[in-house]
């Protein structure tokens, strides 16, 4: 039962975000020279009130979407109460980390995150084309979310201009993170398109078909290695932090597209699917490079 519940709240992706969100916290706003309204634990609270309130998301769903069934691995009704108890904790810390801030009316943000999670959850049943886009927007929303909390405080001049340019990078880093997801997400519903297609889902591929789903990933993934190819040329100076870049990042999705032209079955989908989640892990180790980069290159 713990299997089907772990796979239920889709652990990985919920520890995926507290990773990010670690990253960016690490990197990008602290060690530079000015505070932060956020302390470690506050990240934290932050990142269990993330955690809690997705998980609680993925259980209403498959509640609303198994009510009704029986002999189901993990009870409905038992899915139902766990779904309370993490929303309920979710929006606790939400306000728990909202007085720690002095910011309390911070609180009723994740009350509306709740809500708003809870109203897609239950009515939400079938996927389409915008639920990939959807979850994409959940992801690069929860490390908005470190962004907005963590609020630096008594920046001098030089300190706000450092502060701007990491704002520009993590702009960046979850635009690509954006539309990866929605490449990765696409790829599993070419997958899954036979059992998506039984359950009458309106996903991309049974909207546009396979050919043309794999064409709209073909472009998402060259675009994203022409911004990344962009961005090493003309925004980073010395050259092995460039080289770096383009080690993680264009090369690996170069080796992506080579073997996305030539998918042909399931099978090689889903080895595509295995190379993409190692594409968006070395892109995601690029973060520590460009942060050592603005901190004592060009700072």
């Amino acid at each position: 039962m713990s299997k089907t519940f772990f796979k239920i709240i889709k652990w990985k992706n919920l520890l995926y975000i507290a990773f990010i969100q670690f990253l960016f916290k690490i990197f990008f706003l602290h060690g530079y020279g000015f505070d932060t309204k956020l302390s470690f634990f506050d990240l934290f609270l932050l990142q269990v009130s993330t955690f809690n309130i997705l998980a609680a998301g993925f259980l209403i769903n498959y509640y609303a979407r198994k009510k009704g069934v029986k002999h189901l691995k993990y009870p409905v009704k038992k899915a139902k109460n766990v779904a309370i108890f993490f929303a309920m904790t979710s929006v606790t810390l939400g306000f728990v980390l909202s007085f720690n801030i002095n910011k309390p009316y911070y609180g009723f943000i994740g009350v509306f995150n709740m809500i708003l999670i809870t109203f897609y959850s239950l009515y939400i049943l079938k996927k389409t084309i915008f639920t990939n886009i959807i979850n994409s927007f959940i992801k690069a929303y929860s490390v908005l979310l470190v962004w907005w909390c963590d609020v630096p405080v008594n920046l001098t001049t030089d300190q706000w201009e450092l502060f701007f340019k990491f704002q520009l990078i993590t702009i960046f880093y979850i635009s690509l993170s954006f539309i990866g997801n929605i490449a990765r997400d696409s790829i599993v519903d070419i997958i899954n398109i036979n059992h998506d297609y039984t359950y009458n889902h309106q996903t991309v591929p049974i909207v546009l078909g396979r050919r043309r789903t794999k064409t709209m990933v073909i472009v998402i993934s060259i675009l994203s290695s022409i911004i990344v190819l962009i961005f090493a040329i003309w925004i980073i100076e010395i050259k092995f932090i460039r080289a770096t870049i383009l080690l993680l990042g264009t090369v690996p999705q170069l080796h992506f597209i080579y073997y996305l032209l030539k998918a042909r079955s399931n099978n090689d989908y889903k080895a595509l699917l295995q190379k993409a989640n190692i594409v968006y892990f070395l892109a995601v180790m690029s973060i520590p490079i460009v942060a050592y980069y603005f901190k004592y290159v060009i700072k």
